[in-house]
């Protein structure tokens, strides 16, 4: 604990990034803008604790904010808005993720509150993922998770599409380009009543990412040279339907994505001489039935994945090919059962098949679990959960997972709460550790992690025009039987539950809201510290030093200012050093990058123009996330949004 005290005192510049950080912009581009009507303010008094699970932290990227971050990956989003650290290889280049210190296949990501992280690698390629595309985006940070799904030591991102109701006609279309030869489209058409409702998205992408960078690594003197080989083409389909009568609702998602990207390896090889290709392709679908019968919600779930990956390297002679199907059922209800009390249980059932010429044959697997959710809310000072989740791997039944939290308002009628929780939570091995030949390993154990959380919350309604939500928390995770790979006897890697980690960390987050008249003004802050440490083993000794690309201080930013027509947004992200080499000898330096967002929005009638214009990294920063693996420098990018709407006042 007192390395994390040393390693959170930062300098003056971080604390300046940290008082204007994570704005949550009211404008911007959208694919389907609905009107506001405001309403005179109600003050509410003696209400029940709202957290959605009182003891934990979940944050929402709020839809707005979103509109103006459509274009770009949710990589670039969680960056610019998250404590998530992401770890990338380059424009179009893969880009995974580290949740409160933790691993990437320890963030899990759902859609819809059904797990899509790939079954073989366990963790999701978070350059594929379209913020366009979707109306909400949740965090659920450590033990929040457990509500959504197993395996989420750090936490669950959970990528969701809502119905809006209402008899409406929605249609836009925004092209856009860009700088490297970036060009892309993105399309929509929403459609329905108070009863039925369409919605189509469709997302085409394509960049030659040829962008400049300096080579420090080469020669005796850096070099500006030209990434080759880094073409990236994406397309997405996202189709949804909905159908309401009385309480019951049923919908059918579909959603279908493509990415066909070049690689052009590290600075260590002559740019574009490897010949690495890969070629990512999913299918997704989600069909869910919910009804309210009395005091109680049902509902059920089921879905099908599907997902390709294909890799190809000259160099190195190596052709991947991999195929999954997943099967998912998912179903369960939620009861009030008492005055301030909930009861919800959840059954999941998840099916993987897996097909790849990197296993000696065709795998199968299959997980079931039970999940018993109990919340209190009493009176309007004190609320309570307790979770309790029961696992069956294959045919092995594992040891119950739990979590208990504590959420208590600090002054009557005043939004002030300090929330505590407690989880016991486990993660299952990919199939690519249990079965990838040579090197996985079939007993191996599920990892597990008790996770502490403490933290204090406010919101505060200033005045009429302004209000300020502010956040503190702490962390402590203890992870055990971690799995790793690495060199076994002979010429290749194994996998072995051989690594015990402990993380513990600080974060804070402030907002402040401002809006009167036709002038509206957001700034917000955030900030986290984290210390992931090796826990030794037996054969190893435990150490003091920083787990390898987990940054110690992490903050991000956002000033957005909006004037009737006119809007514009200055984001900024600080990255702290991360050590590339087990014993820290070796870094990649702290960095701080800036991108700036403008726009005009044009009414006439029902209808809208938005133009935008975005630079980032607007001063030209050269930097890495992934050691040898340079990032673009300032880059540029236009957009114009046409909008029809033809919508039914009531």
């Amino acid at each position: 604990m007192e390395d994390l005290k040393k390693s959170c005192i930062v300098p003056w510049h971080i604390i300046a990034y940290a008082l204007f950080l994570v704005c949550t912009p009211s404008q911007g581009q959208d694919l389907f803008s609905d009107d506001t009507i405001k309403i005179k303010e109600v003050v509410i008094s003696s209400r029940h604790i709202d957290s959605e699970l009182p003891g934990f932290r979940k944050t929402n990227i709020d839809s707005t904010l979103l509109r103006n971050y459509n274009h770009i990956s949710l990589a670039e989003l969680l960056t610019a808005s998250s404590p998530v650290f992401i770890k990338s290889y380059g424009s179009g280049g893969s880009a995974t993720s580290s949740l409160r210190g933790t691993g990437a296949s320890h963030t899990q990501v759902s859609w819809n509150g059904i797990n899509i992280s790939n079954p073989m690698l366990g963790q999701a390629d978070f350059s594929l993922i379209t913020p366009g595309l979707l109306d909400n985006i949740q965090l659920s940070m450590g033990g929040a998770s457990m509500d959504i799904g197993g395996g989420g030591i750090g936490g669950i991102i959970n990528l969701e599409n809502k119905p809006s109701w209402g008899k409406q006609t929605l249609g836009s279309i925004n092209p856009g380009i860009g700088s490297f030869g970036n060009f892309f489209l993105q399309a929509g058409i929403k459609t329905g009543n108070d009863n039925l409702l369409s919605v189509t998205k469709i997302n085409l992408d394509y960049s030659e990412n040829d962008y400049p960078y300096l080579n420090t690594i080469t020669g005796s003197e850096p070099v500006r040279e030209k990434r080759t080989n880094s073409q990236i083409s994406r397309k997405d389909f996202l189709q949804e339907l909905y159908f309401r009568k009385d309480k019951n609702v049923l919908s059918a998602r579909i959603w279908y994505q493509s990415a066909d990207r070049n690689l052009p390896g590290s600075m260590l090889i002559q740019s574009g001489t490897s010949g690495e290709k890969q070629n990512d392709e999913s299918f997704r679908t989600l069909f869910s039935f919910d009804t309210e019968k009395g005091k109680t919600n049902f509902f059920v779930k089921g879905s099908w994945i599907l997902n390709r990956l294909d890799y190809h390297n000259q160099l190195a002679s190596i052709e991947s090919l991999n195929r999954s199907n997943s099967f998912i059922l998912k179903l369960g209800f939620e009861a009030r059962i008492l005055k301030g009390t909930e009861l919800k249980v959840f059954f999941n059932e998840e099916l993987n098949a897996i097909n790849s010429n990197n296993y000696e044959k065709n795998v199968a697997g299959n997980t079931a679990s039970l999940t018993v959710l109990a919340e209190r809310r009493s009176g309007s000072r004190l609320g309570t959960t307790l979770l309790m989740r029961e696992t069956l791997d294959n045919t092995r039944l594992m040891v119950p997972d739990f979590s208990a939290g504590l959420e208590f308002r600090l002054f009557p009628g005043e939004d002030h709460f300090l929330r505590s929780g407690f989880s016991r939570t486990s993660r299952l091995p990919s199939m690519n550790e249990r079965y990838w030949y040579p090197g996985g390993n079939r007993d191996l154990k599920n990892e597990f992690a008790y996770l502490f959380d403490f933290g204090y919350k406010m919101n505060q309604k200033i005045s009429a025009s302004m209000s300020l939500d502010s956040e503190i928390g702490f962390y402590r995770n203890l992870i055990r039987d971690m799995i790793q790979w690495h060199p076994g006897e002979f010429a290749y890697w194994i996998a072995d539950n051989i690594n015990r980690v402990n993380t513990a960390g600080f974060e804070a987050s402030l907002s402040l809201r401002y809006s009167h008249d036709n002038m509206t003004v957001n700034l917000n802050a955030g900030y986290s510290c984290t210390r992931a440490l090796s826990a030794g083993t037996g054969t190893e000794a435990a150490t003091v030093n920083q787990l390898m690309y987990i940054p110690e201080n992490q903050a991000n930013g956002s000033l957005f200012a909006g004037y009737r027509k006119f809007y514009l947004m200055w984001i900024t992200t600080f990255t702290g050093k991360r050590f590339i080499t087990v014993d820290n000898s070796a870094h990649l330096p702290s960095c701080s990058i800036t991108n700036f967002v403008s726009g005009l929005k044009i009414p006439f009638g029902m209808n809208l123009f938005d133009l935008s214009f975005r630079i980032d990294n607007i001063f030209d920063l050269s930097y890495q996330t992934i050691a040898f693996h340079p990032q673009p420098g300032r880059s540029y990018h236009a957009s114009v949004l046409y909008q029809l709407s033809k919508k039914v006042r009531k």
